[in-house]
């Protein structure tokens, strides 16, 4: 008997499109803790400009991924990032979301730091035998400022440490030089904490396929057929081709008051006088500023966007597998007016809590379990395709090398100082393993 075989058709020469992740990778407490340990920990994350902190001691507290850390300018000019974790007895030295202060105080015991994060005072600590200052600092975290002033950190405290910067994101330095950051300067931030997964955030940063029908205002503004992303090494170019003065739509003359004769919402009553004719150069500003933009998808959780008023970037900040804080700093161009930077703040925040709105009520069908997974486009979907398939990726990856070892692998954790923590840490780790076997069928795909 002759057997049928099933073919795709295909349109336009476009590939056959995959499907998404699992639904459960959105909604999992244990995929969320191995995303912690292959994802997070492992990452080159963007965190600030360095134009922020503007003289010595100037720092900034930040939370991801559970990890509690700041970044602090010292007296040479260099920014530093250190885990918020006073190496006494592990209370925060910084209890501010932002300060100054050439020397960093723990209120639980004494002990200070500088900005360079040795220890300078330890009360009583003096005639300890065995104690040494220099072996008691902060623990450090890797940064890296790129020539733009873009800093960036990485979690993975191991001896060889992360890959170097400029391989984890091959050419990103080179595609920031079309824009001019140092003609910028912060003007303010905000943020938004979601009930939903980071990835559900992700998915739709990385494509255009929704602005028509979810984003009205930024397809105003941008030509939304020319809207494509380019994946590179580990980060994105989204592209679009701006709408020019000359294609944009002429005002719409203003209605005329209706007068006191007129009555209700639809004006019965006396015919208000009509208005004047708009002048024909009365054209509509493009509240998307005057260029086609640089917008960057860094991975796994950042976004770099430019435009000719401002530019912006968003921290995608994961807190549980159901919630996420959107962080969003705003860099102003130096002299604009103020009525152009509110219209554009305003513009950005729309669009913005638009698709806030679309990963709430995405969320909430993603945790019924209705959903398992859908077909995606392989080009308006592409980025999407681009960053799941990494996470997949790295998912795996890890799982394998932590079978292998025979117990988890977390690169962010710095280990006991003493030869007793050591042991004693083992004990724990073997318990750990007996309470982690009745798990282990969960992430055995």
């Amino acid at each position: 008997m002759a057997t049928a075989t099933a073919t795709t058709p295909q349109t336009d020469g476009l590939s056959v499109g995959e499907h998404t992740l699992p639904a459960s990778w959105w909604t999992s407490p244990e995929i969320y803790e191995v995303e912690k340990r292959a994802i997070f920990f492992k990452s080159w994350m963007f965190i600030v400009h360095e134009s922020r902190l503007t003289k010595p001691g100037d720092y900034l507290s930040y939370t991801i991924a559970g990890l509690n850390f700041f970044v602090i300018k010292n007296k040479a000019g260099q920014v530093n990032a250190f885990h918020n974790v006073c190496r006494h007895r592990a209370y925060p030295v910084v209890k501010k979301e932002q300060g100054s202060a050439l020397v960093l105080g723990c209120r639980y015991h004494g002990w200070s730091y500088n900005t360079d994060g040795n220890l300078t005072k330890a009360p009583h600590f003096d005639n300890v035998q065995g104690f040494d200052k220099a072996q008691n600092g902060l623990y450090p975290i890797r940064t890296h400022t790129t020539d733009q002033g873009l800093v960036f950190l990485s979690f993975d405290a191991t001896e060889e440490g992360p890959m170097p910067f400029d391989e984890w994101f091959k050419g990103l330095q080179t595609e920031m030089h079309e824009y001019d950051f140092s003609d910028y300067e912060y003007h303010m931030s905000y943020e938004l904490d979601g009930q939903f997964n980071w990835k559900t955030l992700m998915d739709g940063y990385q494509e255009c396929y929704h602005c028509p029908t979810a984003h009205p205002g930024l397809s105003k503004a941008f030509k939304m057929p020319t809207y494509k992303v380019v994946p590179k090494d580990r980060w994105c170019r989204h592209y679009a081709q701006i709408i020019k003065p000359d294609e944009l739509p002429t005002k719409k003359p203003a209605a005329a008051p209706a007068t006191q004769e007129s009555s209700g919402w639809f004006g019965f009553g006396n015919k208000p006088e009509a208005a004047a004719p708009a002048p024909a150069d009365d054209k509509v500003t493009n509240r998307g500023g005057s260029f086609d933009g640089l917008w960057m998808y860094l991975f796994p959780t950042n976004g770099i966007n430019c435009y000719s008023p401002a530019w912006y970037s968003i921290r995608v900040v994961p807190i549980t597998p159901t919630r996420t804080i959107l962080q969003y700093d705003i860099y102003k161009k130096k002299g604009i007016e103020q009525a152009e930077i509110d219209d554009f703040v305003e513009f950005l925040q729309q669009v913005e809590i638009e698709d806030f709105d679309l990963c709430e009520a995405t969320q909430k069908n993603l945790n019924t379990g209705v959903y398992s997974t859908g077909f995606l486009h392989p080009e308006k979907e592409r980025g999407v395709l681009f960053y799941q398939n990494m996470v997949r990726d790295l998912v795996v990856s890890h799982l394998e090398k932590e079978e292998k070892a025979g117990q988890q692998i977390n690169v962010a954790k710095i280990g006991s100082a003493s030869t007793e923590g050591q042991k004693l840490e083992g004990i724990c780790k073997s318990l750990q393993c007996t309470s982690e076997a009745a798990k282990s069928e969960v992430l055995a795909w």
